[in-house]
């Protein structure tokens, strides 16, 4: 069985939403209920649920649980209560028993919640309103079925790393093995300390929480343990600069989506492959395969609804009519798709030719991927940041990946210098940006791996480069040169994660490998009782991805691709937030400012900037 997030949830709210319905006794009246949330499981809510699907499933009303004191009496209606058992929700849910608002509660959790905490409700429900508790593991936000984040509250890429949110993050983490039925082996990088720390709060709480039989019996029926892989940002600081050219991946550089909305035009944008069979079959498709299906979507369109044009349908019998007329709002909706998708592309297209991203994208690949030599690819750099047309950010993403790429000093203070000369980068690079020019190479060189990060069939190098201007058509262009090639032969699409190799070592742990992967194994008690300790290892057949410091949607493509060449590997992967390169390059900034010293730090500003972080 595959691991697929999105059946998990659709499993979870028939139980929410189902059972009222199953008796048709009960008068429709009888059978609506106000929904009532709190400010996690809204998210939760929001992202997998529609306002129709709600009204379907008899609910007329949506609160949030911490408005409770000015709810309506409404002592006809049934009250479905879903929420995060934190201390504050409780407490909230508390306030309402004892007064309550509705006729009846059912109480659904979506994580685990303890005795103290289940003797606080039953003390408090003097009415007797409470008709059940429920536990529905899903303390986490879905994005796509393989993909997921964890639900914490951040404005940052990275939550903080405390003690509270560290037990947070496990605790997401455990819903989600729960949710899977999976009880797992936990490997994770030993050089992060914070990976350290969470693993080890998991292992404590999935030993702990087996005395309650709830981790007990989950791989029944399997003869290998799944394993939770625990991975840290930072030692893949590259792929979220690297520019992406598949679909859901560009929406979030050049548009940004978040909790699976984007904004064009002030109109927020739905992407959400359950409702969208058009971006379910696009979100991994290369630019110009896009294109392609897009055009092709149109078409279909335009052959539709000519069938059912006016002119045609007066020449129809009353039957035709009618079964032509009732698709008229199959129509609307199909239309209103066409026209979200195309303001999509069009958003995309602009972004990629106003910033000159195809030749930008090509150096980026050349340069990671050491498709060219040295002096070659130093002449190309600096013919970009000689260009004033060229963005400050692109420039530096560019220089970032060339100086962890060839570690060479001289030639990073040429291109510092060339960066901060008015005349060919406006506006200069601010202190953050320098310090991180400055900072990049010394943080991140020794957690790079310098083998295995291209998908390059070397017989191919002399075509890629037989012509050094590659021309990309247009968006509805039907030239389909260099554009629908395989990957390999696409110079776009030649960088792969290093996740690929972390992997290639766990699905074949017998492999020889170059990539210095170590990784650090706990066994939980369970499995070592069911598998013994040295099951770990076998070969893996489910693996849940976990990457601390945030994932992207080129790792989410990845782990599909993986998942279609392989159907005895499931994988899932998530992170803390989903990265682009602006995020990811805000949160260097600080990383750097944080951990520099003073030299670095020379603005009053920034400073005060610093202090300010401190005091907080």
């Amino acid at each position: 069985m595959t691991l697929n997030l999105s059946k998990i949830s659709e499993a979870y709210f028939k139980k929410l939403f189902l059972p009222k319905s199953l008796d048709s006794s009960v008068s429709p009246e009888s059978k609506s209920s106000v929904l009532v949330l709190d400010q996690f499981t809204t998210s939760i809510i929001s992202m997998c649920y529609t306002q129709t699907q709600l009204l379907q499933n008899n609910v007329i009303l949506v609160e949030l649980l911490d408005n409770y004191r000015s709810f309506n009496k409404m002592k006809h209606l049934n009250c479905i209560v879903y929420i995060k058992p934190t201390k504050e929700s409780i407490q909230a849910f508390i306030n309402e028993l004892s007064n309550p608002h509705f006729k009846s509660y059912q109480l659904f959790l979506n994580n685990t919640i303890n005795k103290t905490q289940l003797e606080r409700l039953a003390e408090a429900d003097e009415f007797e309103v409470i008709n059940q508790v429920v536990e529905v593991f899903q303390d986490y936000l879905i994005i796509n079925s393989n993909l997921f984040t964890i639900n914490l509250p951040s404005n940052s890429p990275t939550p903080s790393s405390s003690n509270s949110s560290i037990v947070e993050e496990s605790n997401s983490l455990i819903s989600l093995l729960l949710s899977l039925k999976k009880c797992p082996i936990i490997k994770y990088e030993p050089s992060s300390i914070d990976l350290k720390r969470l693993s080890s709060e998991i292992l404590y709480n999935i030993n702990s929480n087996s005395n309650n039989n709830l981790f007990d019996d989950l791989n029944k029926g399997s003869d290998r343990p799944p394993i939770l892989l625990l991975l840290d940002r930072k030692t893949d600081p590259i792929t979220p600069l690297i520019s992406p050219w598949t679909y859901q991946s560009m929406i979030h550089e050049y548009i940004g989506v978040k909790k699976n909305i984007a904004e064009v035009a002030n109109e927020q944008l739905i992407l959400d492959e359950t409702q969208d069979t058009f971006f379910k079959e696009s979100m991994y498709l290369n630019y110009g395969d896009l294109t392609d299906k897009f055009q092709n979507y149109v078409e279909y369109y335009k052959k539709e609804t000519k069938q059912t044009s006016i002119e045609n349908l007066q020449t129809q019998n009353l039957n035709e009519l009618k079964k032509m007329l009732t698709k008229f709002p199959e129509f609307k909706k199909l239309s209103s798709n066409i026209l979200k998708h195309l303001n999509i592309i069009s958003e995309i297209d602009k972004e990629v030719n106003n910033q000159n991203m195809w030749e930008i994208g090509e150096l980026q690949q050349t340069i990671i991927c050491e498709l060219d030599n040295h002096q070659n690819i130093k002449s190309r750099l600096i013919e970009i940041l000689d260009n004033s047309k060229i963005t400050t950010i692109n420039k530096i993403k560019l220089v970032l990946l060339f100086s962890i790429r060839f570690h060479n000093t001289n030639d990073l203070s040429l291109f510092t210098a060339k960066l901060n000369d008015i005349t060919k980068t406006n506006p200069s690079p601010t202190v953050s940006q320098n310090a991180l020019l400055k900072k990049f190479n010394a943080l991140f060189s020794s957690k790079i791996s310098t083998t295995s990060v291209a998908n390059t069939n070397a017989n191919n190098l002399g075509n890629i480069f037989a012509n050094k201007t590659i021309n990309i058509p247009g968006l509805f262009n039907n030239n389909r040169n260099n554009r629908n090639q395989s990957k390999n032969d696409n110079i776009y699409l030649q960088y792969v994660p290093k996740l690929n190799e972390i992997l290639a070592d766990l699905i074949t742990p017998n492999q020889e490998t170059n990539s210095g992967t170590t990784l650090s194994t706990l066994v939980p008690d369970v499995v070592a009782n069911q598998y013994g300790r040295s099951i770990q290892y076998e070969p893996v057949q489910d693996i849940i991805i976990y990457i601390k410091g945030g994932v992207t949607y080129e790792e989410a493509r990845l782990i599909r691709e993986l998942s279609a060449s392989n159907k005895k590997i499931n994988l899932i992967i998530g992170g803390d937030s989903i990265l682009n390169s602006s995020n990811w390059l805000n949160y260097l900034y600080d990383l750097v400012n944080d951990s520099s010293t003073t030299d670095v730090i020379s603005d009053p500003t920034e400073e005060r900037r610093k202090q300010l972080r401190d005091l907080l």
